[in-house]
């Protein structure tokens, strides 16, 4: 396959998807965007992307699309150049797969192809590979550094129109140091997290604390579309064994250069698309399957703000209600939102009288909130036992204020 020039590849008004974490070509998206200053119409399609790159972006040279305003695309978002589909991640998927967005042109990063010209999708089984068939162009950057994973999902080097290499390190984790208060969050989860748990944690200080905390635990099953460092933490000490078939399944693996060592050619742990992650005769076994995700903002309600604060959008709707629901099909499950009940200052409380942005997770999809002051368990009650267990675990600066608002709700509904 030749080596490219991307402007030969882009047309005016195409729609090019670039492939995300690991599996974003940090090279090829350098070359795209300095073509994409000279072509009208052009249209980026991201994800979790790590590359400050992203902050050179002149306004819609190209037009920045994506489904959540995550690592450096918030930058974007605080100027209003990112343009975001508010959509599920299953949603973001299908539309994919269906040609609601029609993608002319992929942009992906790939380790080396083996022996019979097959390249693994690495560390990433992401959106892209349900735009493959439809795509004008693949074009991809070869990457040695790009971990070799465990999965049916590969592409063959035929399907590519025209690569470069380079040796570009992986991004890192983007989890910043724990607080005590995350630390605290982590403990009340994980009294929730019996032997023989399937979990999903995603990335992030109460993520990597939670795994520290369960180390303990043993028969751990992992069924997460995002995987961090702690995985490493849960094999080393037994939690999770990864001898056993199916016991670590995952769509994307984010984090050190230990972990991308780890998930190298490992075929202990399996990478899949989402499709399978989730789907209900994979759950069927998970007794429980205990999903936990992270939010800005809860109401008395339970309702969940996951996406914006301030009119500034800076969080995504992603795989959070997907994974809710795939409680409900397992054996059994329960959906856990960790939250701090203040922002860093402690000024602001993250249980409110009312949600300063769109409802992500709907109250009938919520079961637990935890925070550093306890957990509040939503299962079967009312609205009133809600706001009052959610008033149990907010700060205690901020509860008058939330009991305040709780009586003025009921004297409205009177």
């Amino acid at each position: 396959m030749p080596e490219l020039s991307i402007s030969e590849y882009l047309r005016p008004g195409d729609l090019v998807a670039i492939g995300e974490a690991t599996a974003e070509p940090r090279s090829l998206v350098g070359q795209f965007l300095d073509a994409a200053r000279g072509i009208d119409g052009i249209t980026a399609l991201c994800g979790y992307t790590l590359d400050d790159i992203w902050h050179t972006v002149p306004e819609d040279h190209p037009t920045v699309m994506s489904y959540a305003a995550h690592g450096s695309l918030r930058k974007l978002a605080a100027t209003g150049q990112l343009h975001i589909v508010p959509c599920h991640l299953s949603s973001l998927v299908r539309f994919l797969r269906n040609g609601t967005l029609a993608v002319d042109v992929i942009l992906m990063q790939l380790p080396p192809a083996d022996a019979d010209g097959y390249h693994s999708l690495g560390g990433t089984v992401g959106y892209l590979t349900d735009a493959l068939d439809s795509a004008r162009v693949v074009l991809a950057e070869i990457n040695p550094n790009m971990p070799r994973t465990n999965s049916s999902r590969r592409i063959h080097q035929s399907r590519i129109t025209a690569t470069i290499s380079s040796e570009n390190p992986m991004p890192g984790s983007p989890t910043r140091p724990a607080t005590d208060v995350d630390r605290t969050i982590a403990t009340n989860v994980a009294a929730l997290i019996p032997d023989g748990a399937a979990l999903q944690l995603g990335v992030g200080a109460i993520p990597a604390e939670i795994a520290k905390v369960i180390r303990d635990r043993s028969n751990l099953r992992v069924r997460s579309n995002l995987i961090g460092d702690w995985v490493l933490d849960l094999v080393d000490s037994g939690a999770l064994d990864i001898r056993v078939e199916g016991a670590c399944v995952t769509g994307m693996a984010l984090g050190s250069p230990q972990l991308y060592d780890f998930v190298d050619g490992n075929t202990g742990i399996e990478f899949v698309h989402l499709d399978e992650l989730l789907s209900p005769a994979a759950l069927a076994s998970c007794d429980p399957f205990i999903v936990v995700n992270s939010a800005l903002q809860v109401d008395l309600l339970g309702q969940v703000n996951a996406e914006s604060l301030g009119g500034l959008y800076v969080g995504a709707v992603g795989g959070q209600v997907d994974s809710f629901r795939a409680t409900r099909t397992a054996k059994s499950g329960l959906s856990v939102i960790a939250l701090p009940a203040t922002n860093a200052a402690g000024d602001k409380s993250s249980l409110v009288a009312r949600l300063d942005g769109p409802t992500t997770s709907l109250q009938s999809d919520v079961d637990i909130i935890a925070t550093e002051y306890g957990v509040a368990d939503l299962r079967a009650t009312t609205a009133v036992q809600r706001a009052e267990r959610l008033i149990a675990v907010a700060a205690p600066a901020h509860r008058e204020a939330l009991r305040a608002a709780l009586e003025c709700g009921h004297r409205t509904e009177r």
